[in-house]
Formats: structure tokens, sequence, C-alpha cells
């Protein structure tokens, strides 16, 4: 092996390892979301607003993800549907349960590097691309609370 191998071998390991990383993440931000106290939700967060906010902006975009994985092969944009606002002490099974239909409609697919997903305003991008940006938002939002 020599260096001219290496990236794309780490690169190959890289994929398996991002659904990982967003099922870690996921379990982290559900688990703080469980365990805030009330009088945590309603501190400001910026720039969602408030925790609470957050942790519902947060569902959506893992929604809407999961919702535009789901419907890669098809020729029109999913008809995005709303997820349900079930209330402060529901977010962590909420972020949990939307986290687990991301994790499976991404491993679903064929290869998220060449499938191209749906995306809210987007059009179409790349699986792995789009996961990587809602574990980036969802690295940062761990890291906020």
């Amino acid at each position: 092996m020599d260096s001219r191998t290496k990236p794309a071998d780490q690169e190959a390991d890289a994929d398996p390892s991002l659904p990982e990383a967003m099922a870690g993440e996921l379990t982290r931000v559900a688990e703080a979301y469980r365990r805030l106290p009330h009088s945590k939700f309603a501190l400001r967060l910026e720039p969602y607003g408030d925790r609470a906010q957050a942790g519902y902006w947060l569902a959506t975009q893992v929604t809407l993800l999961a919702q535009g994985m789901e419907s890669w092969d098809s020729p029109r944009p999913p008809a995005w549907r709303e997820l349900p606002v079930l209330g402060v002490f529901a977010l962590g099974d909420q972020i949990a349960v939307v986290g687990n239909d991301l994790l499976s409609a991404y491993l679903a697919l064929k290869d998220p590097r060449e499938t191209l997903v749906w995306t809210p305003g987007e059009g179409r991008v790349p699986a792995d691309k789009a996961m990587a940006a809602v574990l980036d938002s969802t690295t940062a939002l761990r890291k906020a609370l």
C-alpha cells in the first residue's frame, strides 16, 4: 500500500462510520433532552430561540432528511410532512424516533455517496453529504446544550 491508496481506503472506511456517528450524536442529544429540567427548556439558545425550539428544529431537520431519503427514487420531491409538536418533555423521545427513521432510510440506500436524495428547497444532494450536514448540526446542538 502506498500513499496514493491510503486516502481512498480511509474514505471508504468513513462511510460506515457516518451512520454510527449520527446514531451516537442523536442518542446523546435525545438523552440530554430527556434529562433536561423543565426550567432549562426556556433558556435562550441562539439562533433557535430557546432550547425547546432548538430540539424541535433538529427533530424537524432529521424528519425531512429521512423523508427525502425514503423518496430518493421519486421523480418529484415528497409531500413534506410536518412533525407534530408534542411538547418539551417528548422532545428526547421524538428525536430518538425520527433519528431511527433517518438511520434506517440511510442504511437502505445502496450507495449513499452516489444516491441523490430530496431536500426541502435544495433539490437533490448526495445522501452522505446531506447526512454529514445534519450530523454537524446535531453535534453543534449537543455542544450548545
